[in-house]
């Protein structure tokens, strides 16, 4: 007893970005071992720095991978990969608060507000409500792809794999991480079948939009079916985050569809081949796995160019805040593109949906691009020293791992140590993100006193 209060007096000392980043470091290290050891294995000649860069792109829900799981890990290790996939989407500490509130009921407020910082929440309004309610739509979603991938990959492999397959990807795309366990070539085996590409698509639109957002929805929702509100009602009263993020996912996931299946229309090693119904479903499946989810019905490597560039626009930018993907995320990117907007027009306030967003808000979304867009110019940089691919592909490789997106024009497999450590480093930034660490290490730390006022001097900007 004694011994318990010890350890939670010892856990109060971190700051909340401090638990953050230390519980996500903790967790990678312990799925390396855990993966790196014989039981896991169906061959072991796969050194320790893979079974640790695929813990950690699983931890960070990304999906590049140096060894195939399929094919290096046995039930045992697969299961392992699950779990991981698990707590990075949802947060080690979430899933410890919302055990810890099932056993006794409470959590402390120190343990809110690290919280709040893993799931972006600001309030503690009804705190233990909105984590119970985490645990269960993922359980209920994920239920619904495991049931739907069900129907195709049980006839395929057997009951017991086929199942087990359905689990393993339904987790997966859930959580953003874009691991499948088929094979080598991902889901490219699907690229015309629509009970697999929609049903995947839809669990990693689901789950990229954020936990808060399916909190919004399903209040709404409720209304609707009892009746005390109708549809225009419920979409009126929307919270402004809510319609901000489902608005920039559809108009990124529609943009993003027509632009692939335009650019790659003709394009003999990517969809020319196939029928029109199928160009149209591998466009929209590539178009929303740059949520940053990783799965791929293509080979990224073979499409055009423009389309790959395109691309790693659409993965820096990334998923919605709060929930398991990754990037700058689409409401960071809306705002900066509002500020931009109202200075052109020379609007002193910023509005979206009738609501007035606060200066502060701008502040923050730049920071954010600043610093995630720092960070990836600095492990470009570091690649292009040690790596020789291609500087498109190490870009691609790069600006994937920090979006925890997980698609690759191939050269994962073919990184040097160093280069999968720099890989590891991005994929870990991207997840906890690059603020965090540095709050977590107090580099961004005021001193304390009174802040000096100095003249004012003038600076020609553009």
């Amino acid at each position: 007893m004694l011994q318990n209060k010890q350890l939670q007096t010892w856990i109060k000392t971190f700051t909340p970005t401090q638990q953050i980043t230390i519980s996500f470091f903790f967790v990678i290290l312990t799925g390396g071992i855990l993966l790196w050891l014989p039981i896991s294995n169906v061959a072991t000649s796969a050194p320790f720095i893979d079974h640790l860069f695929t813990s950690a792109s699983a931890v960070c829900v990304t999906g590049l991978a140096t060894i195939y799981p399929a094919v290096e890990y046995n039930y045992f290790g697969q299961t392992v990969m699950i779990f991981l996939m698990e707590i990075g989407g949802l947060g080690l500490m979430t899933l410890i608060a919302v055990f810890v509130i099932f056993l006794s009921g409470q959590i402390s407020l120190h343990s809110k507000l690290a919280m709040s910082e893993a799931i972006n929440r600001s309030n503690f309004f009804d705190f233990k409500h909105f984590l119970k309610a985490i645990v269960k739509y993922t359980l209920f979603f994920e239920s619904i792809g495991f049931v739907l991938l069900s129907f195709r990959f049980v006839p395929q492999f057997g009951w017991g794999d086929g199942l087990f397959k359905a689990l393993y990807i339904a987790v997966s795309a859930f959580c953003n991480a874009g691991f499948d366990n088929i094979g080598t070539t991902n889901l490219m085996p699907y690229v015309s079948d629509p009970l697999v590409s929609l049903t995947v698509a839809g669990l990693i639109m689901v789950g990229g939009l954020g936990f808060g957002v399916w909190f919004d929805i399903s209040q709404g929702t409720k209304s609707i079916l009892r009746g005390n509100h109708t549809l225009k009602y419920v979409i009126h009263h929307l919270k402004t985050h809510s319609k901000l993020a489902i608005t920039m996912t559809a108009l990124l996931i529609i943009s993003g569809m027509l632009l692939i299946l335009g650019i790659e229309y003709t394009n003999p090693d990517s969809i020319a081949p196939l029928d029109f119904g199928t160009k149209l479903l591998s466009s929209l499946f590539q178009s929303v796995t740059l949520r940053t989810a990783g799965f791929s019905t293509l080979n990224i490597g073979l499409l055009r160019p423009t389309t790959q560039a395109i691309m790693i626009i659409y993965m820096f930018i990334g998923g919605s805040p709060g929930g398991t993907a990754g990037g700058i995320k689409t409401t960071t990117f809306a705002l900066l593109a509002l500020m931009v907007i109202a200075e052109l027009r020379g609007r002193k306030d910023i509005t979206v949906f009738n609501r007035t967003i606060e200066r502060e808000q701008f502040r923050k979304a730049f920071i954010i691009f600043f610093a995630l867009l720092s960070t990836l110019i600095t492990g470009i940089l570091l690649l292009t020293l040690i790596e020789p691919f291609d500087f498109l592909a190490i870009v691609f490789e790069a600006t994937s791992a920090i979006a925890t997106v997980g698609l690759s024009m191939g050269i994962t497999t073919s990184l040097s140590f160093m280069g999968k450590s720099i890989i590891i480093a991005l994929m870990y930034l991207g997840r906890i993100g690059p603020l965090t660490l540095l709050l977590s290490i107090n580099l961004t730390k005021q001193k304390k006193g009174p802040e000096l006022t100095y003249p004012h001097g003038d600076i020609l900007i553009g």
